[in-house]
């Protein structure tokens, strides 16, 4: 029902026998992210009732990375190929069918990391380097276009420094929440390691789709089956906030 689509990648578990592993790249499945993602579903569709689109890839990372390149992701086998096909003809059936009745779209990509400091990274497309610029760099109309906040920024009355790290930025509004993150005004350039938004994110958001991925941590957001749901109440009362500002979305 809502303008809202919700991907998980890398948190299924089936490995079967008739699809090869993949000879290279990562192999490791983000543990608990697609638990975190149903959980992030159904504490959205308890603010008022509507339901985001909901993308699961239920292969395990070793067999299927839909958050690559075709080649990369399924490394030629015929049914890997198929299935990522699959995933991302879903993504783009739901941007089409909400783009439709709305007007707009906005993609959150959910992962997993383990990186130091217990954070949410949340992935715009851009490297820690491109974000350590001067404010007038990082709101020039050329390096706004490199990022999967085009159509967001379009819309909001606000400079794109100010959505990439300022007080009404996404990652501000979870630190406000009791929940580390970065860019945000405590951290604006992120430290390394940093996942800056991969395959998915570069292709479906494209206006009038926005978005970004986001990473989460394990320790507090992913270990337990209660931080899950506090975490994913946490990011629903986060979303309702974030996209009523900026894109007039209202999820309650």
């Amino acid at each position: 029902d809502l303008p809202l689509i919700v991907c998980s990648p890398h948190g299924g578990d089936l490995k079967p026998a008739d699809i090869p592993n993949r000879r290279y790249g990562v192999m490791g499945a983000d543990t608990n992210t697609q638990q975190l993602t149903k959980a992030v579903a159904e504490e959205i569709a308890k603010l008022g009732g509507d339901r985001p689109h909901l993308i699961l890839s239920h292969l395990h990372r070793s067999k299927l990375d839909p958050n690559r390149e075709i080649g990369e992701a399924a490394q030629g086998n015929a049914d890997a190929i198929k299935a990522w096909n699959e995933y991302h003809q879903f993504i783009e059936k739901a941007r089409e069918a909400v783009v439709k009745q709305h007007g707009q779209a906005f993609l959150i990509d959910m992962h997993g990391q383990s990186h130091p400091g217990d954070r949410v990274e949340l992935g715009y497309l851009h490297k820690p380097d491109e974000l350590n610029q001067p404010a007038e760099k990082l709101n020039a109309l050329e390096f706004v276009a490199q990022g999967s906040l085009v159509h967001l920024m379009k819309q909001s009355k606000l400079p794109y420094v100010e959505l990439l790290h300022g007080k009404a930025s996404f990652g501000a509004l979870l630190e406000a929440k009791g929940y580390r993150a970065t860019p945000s005004p405590r951290l604006p350039v992120p430290d390394q390691p940093f996942f800056s938004g991969g395959y998915t994110i570069a292709r479906h958001c494209k206006t009038p789709t926005t978005g970004f991925q986001l990473e989460a941590n394990r320790i507090r957001l992913r270990d337990t089956e209660a931080n899950r749901r506090q975490f994913a109440q946490t990011l629903a009362s986060v979303l309702e906030e974030y996209l009523r500002e900026h894109l007039g979305i209202a999820l309650k």
